[in-house]
């Protein structure tokens, strides 16, 4: 049994041998778009169910083991939740007192009880004085027939999960790992690429991101522009980006970030070039350079862009940069951008690699 905390895990590239069961634990917030806001409403009048809103989402103390995705709360100070997914099944109640009970067999069947009955709760949530909903005979068979329809779902045999105040409570109990950690196990070779995942990669990166620009841009770029790219700044930005960042990490020195690149599948509309996908930022740390780390990380990226040409900026009179990507195929186009950062200004070239037919 292998528990694994599934904030922001994926799990792709996960293999596990000898019949090693995998375990997602914590906690997801489901929430309902704007345009669910009639239907919404109606199902809080009739059926008892507030289904969370986007912008809206609680702050909850709860890690589940496995994981639950909560979708609504009862009004009380209780909520719903999936266990297995909301196309999955089955649905329980966490009443304030926290250890769940069971409420449905599925979300549409817990749905279609909601809009069926107005004593609905007395039935399937017993001992608690809840107050009989509105009888609206109409109103509740319009409501049935816009909502989904009653599945299968799992049979209340099913385990429920265990229900923890944080997810140090629940390692008091059960191993749990971050999905990285378990990915990244293998120590050779020493250099790795992968999409930046933690805490640690992000606080690397944005350490990179700080050092880095100071290696590269020291003479070359004004230093009120220097200035302003403080490390608290690259800590914002690597908290708020996190998509399309790849970082290498050295195993033999506890995964330290060396460096780190980031793509976009589509440039921004400046570049000349026309049906191109962009290397937006790619620095390693000067003590880790000329051990081919910035070919790793830009192979990685070429590897994972779809566009026939790749186009990216770098800046005037940094003739290092320069001669790396050239040696990547890349190739200056005459073109240029310049603009004012805090009263200075900087000039940017355009390069572009063309590749036949793309991906």
């Amino acid at each position: 049994m292998i528990y694994l905390n599934r904030e922001k895990s994926g799990g792709e590239g996960l293999f596990l041998r000898d019949g090693a069961k995998l375990v997602y634990t914590g906690l997801d917030i489901h929430t309902e778009p704007p345009k669910a806001e009639p239907l919404a409403a109606e199902l809080e009048r009739l059926g008892g169910i507030f289904l969370l809103r986007q912008g809206q989402e609680p702050a909850l103390s709860l890690y589940g083991v496995p994981w639950l995705e909560v979708f609504a709360s009862d009004g009380g100070g209780g909520y719903f939740a999936a266990v297995n997914g909301l196309d999955q099944g089955p649905v329980c109640w966490l009443p304030p007192d926290r250890p769940p009970r069971w409420a449905a067999n599925s979300l549409g069947q817990l749905l279609q009880m909601a809009a069926g009955d107005p004593d609905w709760r007395r039935k399937a949530l017993p001992n608690v004085p809840w107050p009989r909903l509105p009888e609206d005979p109409e109103g509740r068979a319009a409501l049935a027939a816009a909502l989904p329809s009653e599945v299968a779902g799992t049979e209340k045999t099913a385990q429920l999960p265990r229900v923890f105040s944080s997810r140090e409570a629940a390692e008091k109990e059960f191993p749990i790992q971050d999905i990285w950690t378990l990915l990244r196990q293998k120590r050779e070779p020493r250099f790795q690429v992968w999409p930046m995942q933690s805490p640690q990669d992000r606080e690397g990166k944005a350490f990179v991101h700080y050092t880095a620009w100071r290696e590269a841009y020291t003479g070359l770029m004004d230093e009120r522009i220097l200035a302003q790219n403080t490390l608290e700044r690259c800590r914002r930005m690597a908290e708020r980006y996190p998509e399309n960042t790849l970082v290498v990490l050295d195993r033999e020195r506890g995964d330290t970030v060396a460096g780190f690149a980031c793509y976009g599948q589509r440039a921004r509309d400046f570049f000349s070039v026309q049906d191109a996908s962009e290397i937006c930022a790619l620095y390693v740390l000067r003590a880790y350079q000329g051990l081919g780390l910035g070919r790793r990380l830009m192979e990685s990226c070429l590897a994972l862009l779809r566009r026939p040409n790749i186009a990216l900026l770098v800046l005037k009179g940094n003739q290092n940069a320069v001669g790396f990507y050239e040696h990547m195929g890349f190739r200056l186009t005459g073109h240029r951008r310049s603009e004012s950062i805090g009263g200075a200004e900087i000039t940017e070239l355009e390069m572009v690699l063309k590749r036949p037919g793309g991906r």
